[in-house]
């Protein structure tokens, strides 16, 4: 693809693109850069993300900013990408434990390694005053790349888990606090979560880190921000949106429990009830950009590795041209992650919690400059900072909920994550 310049845009950026061996994308999460960003499809399709030539909010119509004045002369290979995160609450104070991660954005790399097919690709992106370097800094960045040791595979650090007694009792309390409040007709739901902690016996790299998650989740969408000496990182079940050309690919996934027992949802009141409010709101939110919505539909099931939930896609056309970050911000939060209604559960959630949620259950995103794009909630994940990792879970609250139930719920997605890590530590 080669970008058009129109009127008003001159040549700010240059990108080329250069065909390298294919490597593990999580062995890029230890090249040296300001984030990184990794974006991993289950199909094998990636995208890694090292520096920022432009470094966007992430707000509606920062879109059409990212491409204004780039110029791609590889148009053969796969197009430039921004990558990004955002955080859950745009008005949220990040707390200590998000300080250098926040506030997120929407980046458009200096370097991105696109892998798709077996194949893989270098893209390197540089202001147009340094075009006549291009060529040159793009083969020795590619040396660089093939001389990188192996992070991925260095050997986990034992890890040990923190008493949550304390923090258990808190949320079970919680729980009761926002079922009262669902019957008094406050709301209809609320999203509550809790953090889990480890401590690893020595720092791990976040490279070896998301290898184990890649390892024990290929089925889930892995993403990683490294900044600031952290990592936001995970392997989520959930997408928010997905654009190619005019159509629309969106889901409700609510409803959870330990894949064993995935049948159980079919006849749980709760559940049911838990998965038709956000599908009902997903549909609104939708609804005034589409032509039409799609026929309702039963829910069937989403299975990964340990957890099972309720699942109903959805798929409509788009009655105009795409901008993807205003659906991103249509769609989000949904009421998967934050409640019904929205202003009102996000409040509670934020009284009740007493903890910043930062990156989590915010949207994680894909932008490509051919217009596709790929967003999904930051779930099921881990904040890497020095020896420890910080894991935030949460479980929907509606009217029949129980505390204890409700800590299992989370308990068990924080398990998805602490799983992957054993398998290997036990290795």
């Amino acid at each position: 693809m080669n970008l058009a310049l129109p009127p008003g845009h001159p040549l700010r950026l240059c990108s080329a693109a250069l065909e390298i061996a294919p490597l593990p994308p999580e062995r890029l999460l230890a090249v040296q850069g300001e984030p990184t960003a990794a974006f991993m499809a289950p199909n094998g399709e990636s995208w890694v993300g090292i520096g920022a030539v432009r470094w966007l909010t992430g707000r509606p119509g920062d879109g059409h900013a990212l491409w204004a004045g780039v110029a791609d002369v590889s148009p053969d290979a796969p197009p430039p990408t921004a990558l990004g995160v955002l955080p859950f609450s745009p008005h949220e104070a990040p707390d200590e434990l998000w300080a250098g991660l926040l506030p997120g954005g929407v980046v458009l790399p200096e370097r991105l390694v696109v892998q798709r097919g077996g194949r893989a690709w270098l893209r390197l992106t540089l202001p147009a005053a340094e075009a006549d370097t291009l060529r040159s800094r793009l083969a020795s960045v590619a040396r660089e790349l093939a001389a990188l040791p192996p992070a991925e595979s260095q050997a986990l650090p034992d890890f040990e888990e923190f008493d949550d007694a304390e923090t258990a009792a808190r949320y079970t309390a919680a729980v009761g606090d926002a079922v009262a409040r669902i019957r008094a007709g406050e709301l209809v739901k609320v999203v509550l979560a809790r953090r889990a902690r480890i401590a690893f016996g020595a720092v791990p790299s976040a490279a070896a880190v998301m290898r184990r998650l890649s390892a024990h989740q290929s089925g889930a969408v892995r993403y990683a921000w490294c900044r600031g000496g952290k990592a936001w990182l995970g392997a989520t079940p959930e997408t928010l949106l997905r654009l190619d050309g005019r159509t629309l690919r969106t889901e409700a996934l609510a409803g959870t429990r330990p894949e064993s027992r995935a049948e159980e949802l079919y006849a749980d009141a709760k559940e049911r009830h838990e998965h038709a409010v956000v599908v009902d709101a997903v549909r609104a939110a939708i609804a005034p950009w589409v032509q039409a919505l799609p026929p309702t539909r039963a829910p069937g099931l989403r299975r990964t590795r340990g957890l099972a939930h309720l699942h109903t896609p959805i798929e409509a056309t788009l009655s105009a041209a795409p901008d993807a970050l205003a659906l991103v911000h249509a769609l989000h939060p949904t009421p998967a992650v934050c409640g019904l209604p929205a202003d009102r559960a996000a409040t509670l959630l934020a009284a009740l919690e007493g903890e910043a949620r930062g990156l989590y259950a915010g949207p994680v995103l894909r932008l490509s400059a051919d217009g596709t794009a790929h967003a999904v909630v930051g779930l099921r994940g881990a904040l890497l900072a020095g020896r420890l990792a910080v894991l935030p879970a949460g479980a929907g609250i509606v009217d029949g909920s129980d505390g204890e139930r409700e800590l299992a719920e989370t308990r068990a997605k924080q398990g998805s994550v602490l799983d992957a890590w054993r398998a290997f530590v036990a290795a």
